[in-house]
This record gives structure tokens, sequence and C-alpha cells, in this order.
């Protein structure tokens, strides 16, 4: 099919003393019985390297997520507490508490680094991969507070040796390059990523045995997910109804792990679900700077290799100063997946917070006042963390490194502003149930007259609705038109699109559900060429399905 698209700019919770009951909650457990083990790290606080952001805050979702899956034994180190003796103590700790069956899942959040290989041979590029430590400096004193990657794989091969599965998630990067270019008119990013440095003098005595493994290729139980290949950086982003920035894989991991990767809802997280799940958040997120790399061991197979389980139940959860759980007591009874939520649950996801809108040369006389339909609107200065900063000089719309519209006049500012507040609302909806979709042939900035791919996957029996929201707010229906099948007959669904003026930011949006959404597709239809965003979303709150799969990707083109 040739399609020209001219595109424009719950659990119940009650308190007691002393405890917190989840009633009906879910839980993970391990599928072979065994327990479930979580040692999580995040570091902002550097004391000689750039700071970050947003890893402690990684780290905390990550350990309430766990927590809040019945996951009792877990151990956190943020800042100042990750010193190296401290993780070497509880990765050793952690070794002595693993048994058979067990699974162990490993967190890492802050910045990594490359250095030249010591093992000649040992990695493709020569380069060794190396996490970074709260007191890490390019001294003799400093180079002791860093992790080796291969010190990593040491502790894991001896977890697999105990007879565990491992997860371990790396929210790191090592490398330097970006998916696209960032405009110098952005506020600057923030990257989990510092420059080269040389060790004049290297005191660190690596952790290591003769039987240690050379690569991630060499385990038998372990499933990895680092944030970016060994060539690019991962930022920290905004995450929609969150303040601050965080990392998205570490995002992405903690909705998974409450239960969102399980997409067939048989009550099952396999390797395969997860790495799906878990890459299309962080896609959708990073709105396509970040694409994650996945690694099974070679015995795995990842769509039958179970990662958790998920059971109903009453979970108690320590509460703050209550003494800690009896270790006798019997675990939550397994009753299968989890049943459905009632309604939909869009209309509870969606969020209230203002759009903040600055001016690149941080005046206001030249904005008149703006007012939105449909969100409250901040004024703020563009190093105040802005979702928009608009150049007064060439009246170009930028959010986040992208030039989301070209040359938009002051009075126009609102429908950018809408669109802003419901591409927000549209990644809140795509995180609980992401449908995997992507952009071919890459994910830098197109140009005029190139024609890009929509590809769609596992929509099989599955009807199918796409829509673009432009950079200025108008809605264009893509699929179906006309004789389009109503239900989808095939594995995938690619669509052709070709780039037009005007340029800048396209929101391309796949909703899919196993029964036909006449209602929405029917509202679509009517918002078809309307500067309609804020419509769209109530539409997509009241009328989708509860098995709705809901994909959101965006693309940039520039003239």
């Amino acid at each position: 099919m040739n399609r020209s698209a001219a595109f424009a700019v719950a659990a119940l919770m009650w308190f007691s003393t002393g405890q917190v009951w989840a009633t009906g909650g879910i839980s993970i457990a391990s599928p072979g019985g065994g327990s479930v083990h979580g040692l999580v790290i995040g570091i902002d606080a550097y004391q000689q390297v750039r700071p970050l952001k947003g890893a402690v805050a990684d780290a905390r979702d990550v350990e309430a997520s766990l927590k809040g899956m019945g996951v009792t034994d877990v151990t956190v180190l943020v800042d100042a507490q990750a010193s190296r003796a401290a993780v070497l103590r509880e990765m050793n700790a952690l070794l002595q508490r693993t048994k058979s069956n067990d699974v162990i899942f490993l967190s890492i959040a802050g910045h990594g680094a490359q250095e030249p290989e010591r093992i000649k041979g040992s990695e493709p590029d020569g380069m060794e991969n190396v996490f970074l430590l709260p007191d890490f400096a390019p001294t003799a004193a400093g180079s002791v507070q860093r992790i080796l990657a291969s010190e990593f794989n040491h502790f894991i091969k001896q977890f697999e040796m105990r007879g565990a599965k491992v997860v371990f998630v790396a929210d790191t990067c090592h490398g330097g390059g970006m998916a696209r270019e960032i405009d110098p008119r952005a506020e600057e990013m923030s990257f989990r990523q510092v420059p080269r440095y040389t060790l004049l003098v290297d005191k660190l005595q690596p952790v290591s045995d003769k039987s240690d493994p050379r690569s991630e290729f060499d385990f038998d139980r372990t499933a990895f997910l680092a944030a970016v290949d060994r060539s690019t950086k991962a930022p920290e982003v905004r995450i929609p109804g969150i303040s601050g920035l965080r990392g998205a894989l570490s995002y992405a991991v903690a909705r998974a792990i409450e239960g969102g990767a399980d997409t067939n809802h048989d009550g099952r997280i396999t390797v395969s679900e997860l790495f799906a799940n878990v890459r299309q958040v962080v896609y959708q997120l990073s709105d396509q700077r970040q694409n994650i790399v996945t690694v099974t061991s070679p015995g795995q197979s990842p769509d039958s290799d179970v990662v958790f389980d998920l059971t109903r139940g009453v979970v108690l959860m320590q509460a703050p100063n209550s003494p800690p759980p009896s270790t006798n007591a019997a675990p939550a009874p397994s009753l299968g997946p989890p049943a459905p939520p009632a309604g939909n649950g869009f209309t509870q996801e969606r969020i209230a917070a203002p759009i903040r809108l600055a001016v690149l040369d941080g005046s206001t006389s030249a904005l008149p006042d703006v007012k939105s339909r449909d969100v409250t609107i901040e004024s703020v200065q563009p190093t105040d963390n802005p979702d928009l900063i608009w150049d007064p000089s060439s009246q170009d719309v930028i959010a986040w490194g992208d030039v989301v519209a070209f040359k938009v006049d002051p009075t126009d500012l609102a429908s950018v502003v809408d669109r802003t507040a419901a591409i927000r609302d549209l990644k809140k909806f795509a995180t609980r149930s992401p449908q995997i979709m992507r952009v071919s042939p890459d994910d830098r900035q197109h140009r005029s007259n190139q024609t890009i791919d929509i590809d769609i996957s596992d929509v099989n029996n599955r009807a199918v609705l796409l829509f673009n929201v432009s950079g200025d707010g108008t809605i264009q229906m893509l699929y179906p038109i006309g004789s389009d099948a109503s239900l989808n007959q095939s594995a995938n669904l690619r669509l052709p699109l070709r780039v037009r003026e005007p340029f800048g930011a396209e929101q391309v949006v796949a909703i899919t559900s196993q029964q036909r959404m006449a209602e929405l597709e029917s509202l679509l239809l009517h918002l078809n060429r309307r500067r309609a965003p804020g419509q769209v979303i109530q539409a997509i709150a009241r009328y989708a399905p509860p098995d709705a799969r809901i994909g959101s990707i965006g693309f940039f083109s520039v003239p």
C-alpha cells in the first residue's frame, strides 16, 4: 500500500499499625520455585566528574517496583553508599544468599566509560566498559572507584554456578554518538557518559578468576539489558507525569516487572516479552534517541524461557519502623494470571501538570497571552527545564533537542502547546501496554520527499488504527482508509509515508485491539485534518478497549 502523507508541523491499600497490606496485588516469583533477590545501584553525586540528575530516582523506582511486587530481599546503594568496597561487599553477601533456582536482579544507573582492554582480544573494539563510582577520578586514589565489566561478569558467573538465573540492567553508556543531532538552541542535555580519560597510575586490583567469562555470550542463564550500544550516548529523559529527568531503561524495566511485560496475559514474563516491552517503551520515551541492546545466553530460548511468574494474592509490605515480617510466613497462593482491570484505565493516566514554555532570549515581551484549550501554561526561563522553547528570531519551537515546528507565529503557539500536552499523555498511555512499532530506515532527521516506513509488529487478527499528530497539532488519519481491512491478516503491517512540507515533529500513533474500534475510528475520521490533539486524547480515554495496545513514536523532518 502506497500512502503519501503531507505532514505538518490497583491495589486497594489500607494502613494499620506498622504494616501495609496490598489486597489482590500481583507478585513476581522465580519460575523455578526459588527466591528473587535484588541489588540496585544509582549514582548522581559524582565528586570529580559531571553529576547526573536521575540515576538515584531510577534506583528508588526499581526498588519500589521490586518491593511492591513482593520481593523482600532488595539491597540499594545510592550516591556515597556505592563505594567500591560497599559494592563488592554486597555482591559477595548476595552470592552467599543465592540458592539454586533463585532469580538475581542486578541494576546499575550512573556514568559509564571505556578503557583499553586489560586482556588482549577480549573486546571486539579493544575497549572495555567501565561503571564509575561516586569518588572516581583519573588519579591514583580515584582510579580505585570503578567497577570493570569483567568484574560484573565474574559475579554473574558465580551466581549462575549456584544455579540462579540473572537479569542485569545497565542504565549507563560508554560511547559518544547520537541517533540525531541536538539543536544548539535547546537546553543542555544530560548523558550518562564521561569523556575518555587516561590513568597514569591505576591502583585498581580487579576481582577475577581463571574461569571468568570473556563476554556476555559465555553465560548460561543470564539476560542483559543495556541502555545503548557501545558507540551511542544514553540521555536522561523526561518521563510523562514525573518531575526531573530519568533513565528511560530503568523506568521501562520497573514498569515491565510490575506486569507490563506480560503481553499475552498468561501470568508469566518470558525473556522475549521482557526485551520487546522494554525496547519499545525506551524507544518511545526517548523520542527514538535510544535503541537498547539485549543479549541472551546462547542456551536460552527467549520465547519460552521465563524470567518471572506473576501471582495474585495478599502481599505484606513492611512499613517504616515496623518489625521485619516472619520468614516462616506461607507464600501468597498462585491464582493464575491477574484479571484485567475494569475499564481501559487510560482516563486515570492523564497528566494535569502545566506545559512549561520559555522564550529563547529569556524575555516574555514578544509573547502574547497564550491560551491553551487543554492545559495550563507556565512561563519559565530557558534554563528551567522547559517543555518548549520558542525562538523569537526564527519563530521555531524546540523541544528536548529537536525542532518540533518551524516558523510558528506567536498567535499559533497555543496549538503547539496543546500538541505537547497530548503527546505527553500518549507516551504515558503507550508505556502501559505498548504496541511494537518502528520508523525505518533510521531515526535520524528526514528531508523533503524522502520515503520512510512505519513498521507495526505482532498485529495478526488485530484491528489497527494509525494516525499522525503533526507539529502544530493537526490530526491526520492514516489507517484504515477506504477498503483497508478492519482486522489485519498478517503478523506485520508496513505503511510507507512521504515527507512533505511543513517540517518539524511528527508523532505517529498506532492503536491495536482484538476487536474493531468502530467508535474510536469514527471519531478519528471526524477529527481528520483538524487541530484537535486534546480531543484525540479524550477519545482514546473513553473508547479504547481494555486490551488496547498503543504505540507512539516520533520522527523529525527538516527542509
